[in-house]
């Protein structure tokens, strides 16, 4: 079975929708009476909007819309994604097909070049930002007093006021590069 039924099915149904059509119609709060303890006589269980869930108070069972029908009817993980497929009319694709091992190699071999680049580019960024922080502890340490005249200035100094902005920019560049 694809895990992306699963996470479709979280996407398109809501608890609410969910506990309406295994009979627990939820009141105006979004509670209904928790089928999965004794003596609830009040609607402990709270059904959240949307994909976020559903949590019980009384008896602190909790989770997605999969994990209500695993629970309500005693099944696994798989018999709830087809469950809810069928119940729901969703016609979701539940083969599990894998693909050919050529294209699984591939896809892998891709994957093991865009984590290396990302590995690569983070390395450089690190490299970027202890440069950085060098010259910066350099202009703010050897930067000219108040009473030195401008024919005085340090080396390291007048070198550090000329790397920032370069430097500036390849960190920027770099945070791109990365996705920070």
């Amino acid at each position: 079975m694809r895990t992306d039924a699963a996470a479709e099915i979280k996407e398109r149904l809501t608890a609410a929708q969910v506990a309406e059509l295994y009979g627990f119609p939820p009141g105006r709060g979004g509670f209904i009476r928790c089928p999965f303890h004794a003596g609830d006589d009040h609607g402990s269980l709270k059904l959240y909007p949307g994909s976020k869930g559903w949590h019980c108070f009384g008896c602190g069972a909790g989770g997605s819309v999969i994990d209500f029908v695993m629970r309500l009817f005693g099944i696994s993980f798989r018999q709830a994604v087809v469950r809810i497929d069928i119940d729901f009319g969703l016609g979701l694709d539940l083969t599990g097909r894998r693909g050919a091992p050529a294209e699984r190699s591939a896809l892998m071999e891709a994957r093991r070049l865009e984590a290396q680049e990302k590995a690569d580019a983070e390395d450089r960024y690190r490299e970027i930002a202890r440069e950085y922080r060098y010259w910066w502890d350099c202009k703010k340490y050897f930067a000219p007093s108040f009473a030195a005249a401008a024919s005085q200035l340090h080396p390291l100094y007048a070198e550090a006021i000329k790397r920032l902005p370069v430097l500036q920019y390849m960190l920027d560049q770099a945070e791109q590069r990365i996705g920070r």
